[in-house]
């Protein structure tokens, strides 16, 4: 995929969108998995990157409300570098079922980007919370240590993966065919110019 002003624009518009989504439950990733669905290797990095730095950003205007909050605030890597490598992955996946499927038909983008969403959710998720464990195993939080709160964290994990799956395919095929590839752009100039053509056709 070539990098153009279009690309641009919507990777600095879903880094953005990052900043919005981080106050919604189980929606958050979404710019992140779009970008993996839509845009280069370098800006779905950029994306996960934006994510992750928002998240730390959060983090201390209400450093005691998750876990989360008060881990990345102890150990700020843990928001970054899982979120990139998620990133990576949904994009990994995605280019692969692309050149193993080629899907053409609708149906097939659809599935492919949502397999692909759904494993980026999962990534982010898994190693996140993996990270957790490993180097803040004794974090407590009103009396509630880590290790307990997994369960917890691995269930809204659970349900953000099924929300990606279902609200990524429409909005990345979407953007793919009309912003990213001006399809949209195209048949209203072809319309328009059968209709010019027409006109002339009756003088």
């Amino acid at each position: 995929m070539k990098i153009s002003t279009r690309s641009i624009t919507l990777a600095a518009t879903l880094s953005a969108l990052c900043a919005v989504t981080g106050f919604l439950p189980f929606v958050f990733f979404l710019p992140v998995v779009v970008a993996a669905t839509t845009l280069t290797v370098g800006m779905t990095a950029f994306v996960g990157l934006a994510f992750g730095c928002i998240s730390i950003a959060y983090c201390f205007i209400t450093p005691a409300a998750s876990f989360a909050a008060l881990g990345f605030i102890q150990a700020p890597y843990i928001a970054i570098f899982p979120r990139i490598l998620a990133a990576l992955g949904a994009f990994g996946a995605y280019k692969l079922i692309e050149h193993l499927a080629k899907p053409k038909k609708k149906v097939g983008q659809l599935a492919a980007v949502s397999i692909s969403a759904a494993i980026g959710s999962l990534l982010n998720t898994g190693l996140v919370v993996t990270m957790f464990v490993l180097i803040l195993p004794n974090l407590a939080l009103n009396g509630v240590t880590m290790l307990v709160a997994v369960p917890e964290m691995l269930i809204s994990g659970a349900i953000e993966c099924a929300c990606m799956a279902v609200i990524t395919p429409p909005i990345s095929v979407t953007l793919n065919r009309v912003v990213l590839r001006g399809k949209g752009k195209l048949r209203a100039v072809k319309t328009t110019t059968i209709e010019n053509n027409g006109q002339n056709g009756n003088i």
